[in-house]
C-alpha cells in the first residue's frame, strides 16, 4: 500500500477486563483479525495525545478482544484509554485477495458516471466529485459518501447495481448510469 494513506481505525476500546492492564476491544470489522501479539498500533483517546503501543496479547471473544498493550500495566493505566480509538498504519493490514480492497485505498479517488451500463470512463472526462468516506449500515452493504463538485454529498450503495468499476490501482470510481446521480 502507500505510503501516504492515512492510519486505519481498526476499533475502540471498552472496559478493563481484569487488573492486569486488559481491555475490551469492539472492532469496527468484527470479523477481523488483524489484531496480533506484535501488532503496533496508536491508541487515539478523545483528550489528550496519541500513543504508540504494540499489543502483547490479544484473546478473541464473542463480540470483542481482549487486548494488553506492552508497558500498560493495570486497570488504572489501561482504564485511561477507555473510548480511545485503536489505529494502524495501513501496511500493516493483512493482504487481501485480488478482488478485494481497503476502504482507506480510495480516499479522495476521482467519481465518474459511465455513459451506458458496466461502461468505461465517459466521454466527457469529467468527475462528479471524489470519495469522501464509506459507512457501514449495519445491513448487507456499506455506503460510500460521494463529495459533489458544487459541495452537496451523494450517498451510493457499494453494491454492483450502482457501481461500475472501484479501481484501486488507478485510483478511481465509476458508477452505474443511473438518474439518481445527476442533479436535477
Amino acid at each position: 500500500m502507500s505510503d501516504d494513506l492515512p492510519r486505519v481505525a481498526i476499533g475502540k476500546i471498552g472496559r478493563p477486563h481484569g487488573v492486569r492492564g486488559e481491555a475490551r476491544l469492539f472492532l469496527f470489522n468484527p470479523t477481523s483479525e488483524t489484531v496480533h501479539p506484535g501488532l503496533n498500533a496508536f491508541l487515539c483517546p478523545e483528550r489528550g495525545s496519541e500513543v504508540a503501543v504494540e499489543v502483547e496479547k490479544a484473546r478473541y471473544a464473542a463480540k470483542f478482544v481482549i487486548v494488553k498493550f506492552k508497558g500498560i500495566d493495570g486497570r488504572q493505566a489501561i482504564d485511561e484509554f477507555k473510548h480511545a480509538i485503536l489505529e494502524v498504519d495501513p501496511d500493516d493490514l493483512p493482504e487481501l485477495d485480488d478482488d478485494q480492497f481497503y476502504q482507506v485505498e480510495l480516499l479522495g479517488a476521482p467519481v465518474y458516471v459511465a455513459d451506458e451500463e458496466d461502461g468505461d470512463l465517459p466521454e466527457s472526462g469529467e468527475s462528479i466529485g471524489e470519495v469522501e468516506r464509506f459507512f457501514d449500515t449495519g445491513g448487507a452493504n456499506d455506503v460510500m459518501v460521494v463529495r459533489r463538485e458544487d459541495g452537496s454529498e451523494l450517498l451510493v450503495p457499494v453494491v454492483e447495481h450502482a457501481i461500475s468499476l472501484l479501481d484501486v490501482e488507478d485510483y478511481l470510481v465509476i458508477l452505474q448510469p443511473l438518474e439518481i446521480w445527476t442533479p436535477a
